[in-house]
């Protein structure tokens, strides 16, 4: 079902500039004449008329549209924060430190005991050639 749903809105998105394109002209045509009509003469206002029109928000409403900002602000931080701390690796134990270095210790061991035994596989092979 979605694909063929996606096969209909692609295939419409196709359609669409074919479309567009039958409807216009040639585009080699000549472009049509620009219109002549005189420039409009701007009007002059009084700086008194704009400044106590009052068309700007109330000093309450900016006061209230910043607050709100600071809050959502505060909120975002405080998500962020608090997923950081759930992530966070916490402080070790002294028994995970113990473990930790048991585990060091034992790979070392299997490190140099495999060491060991290639060193005496290949001693073996180059006596057997």
């Amino acid at each position: 079902m979605l694909r063929r749903f996606t096969l209909l809105i692609c295939l419409f998105a196709l359609a669409l500039p074919i479309a567009a394109h039958a409807q216009s002209a040639s585009p080699f045509a000549p472009l049509p004449p620009a219109s002549t009509t005189p420039a409009p003469t701007p009007t002059v206002t009084s700086a008194t008329d704009s400044t106590s029109n009052g068309g700007g928000l109330a000093a309450w409403q900016q006061v209230l549209i910043f607050a709100g900002g600071g809050i959502l602000l505060l909120g975002i931080a405080w998500a962020i924060i608090s997923d950081a701390r759930s992530v966070a690796p916490t402080l070790e134990t002294e028994t995970q430190v113990e473990s930790r270095e048991r585990r060091e210790e034992d790979i070392k061991r299997r490190k140099v005991k495999n060491r060991a035994a290639a060193k005496r596989s290949r001693q073996a092979r180059k006596r057997n050639r």
